[in-house]
């Protein structure tokens, strides 16, 4: 059962992830620049999400 609790923390992570693929996958199919257009901005998202925010102690 804990194994299970530690793995429901990682769900929304992998939703998010999961999310921006397939917007990447769907931009790639409208057009090439958007595809790199949207790979950019999912990675600077994922970025900020990853980003160890400040004051906490």
């Amino acid at each position: 059962m804990n194994k299970l609790k530690n793995i429901s923390q990682y769900i929304p992570f992998v939703l998010v992830v999961l999310g921006i693929i397939a917007i990447v996958i769907c931009a790639f199919q409208l057009a090439t620049q958007v595809g790199w257009l949207a790979i950019g901005i999912g990675l600077f998202g994922l970025a900020y999400i990853l980003a160890p925010k400040g004051g906490q102690s």
